[in-house]
């Protein structure tokens, strides 16, 4: 089942090339290592361009995070998580 969060995050991530990739984050003391990022796409939302990522971790649960570039943010913004 798919869970809207919408909560903060700390995120690792690897900046290459005008690129972003997450390595791993921090979710409610949780650390969730980043297996693949199986997509990724860009919004314009207000005065912020936001990359969003849908990643899977390592325990083969799916996340959508999101950086907002002018916030220099990530949140959390869904979550599946597997047999759950």
């Amino acid at each position: 089942m798919i869970q809207a969060v919408h909560e903060p995050i700390e995120v690792i991530t690897v900046f290459s090339e005008g690129h972003a990739r997450p390595l791993r984050f921090k979710w409610r003391k949780r650390v969730v290592k980043v297996a693949k990022v199986t997509g990724e796409w860009v919004r314009n939302e207000g005065d912020s361009r936001v990359h969003y990522y849908s990643v899977l971790g390592e325990t083969s649960d799916y996340f959508e995070i999101a950086y907002d570039a002018r916030k220099v943010l990530w949140t959390l913004m869904k979550v599946w998580l597997d047999g759950a």
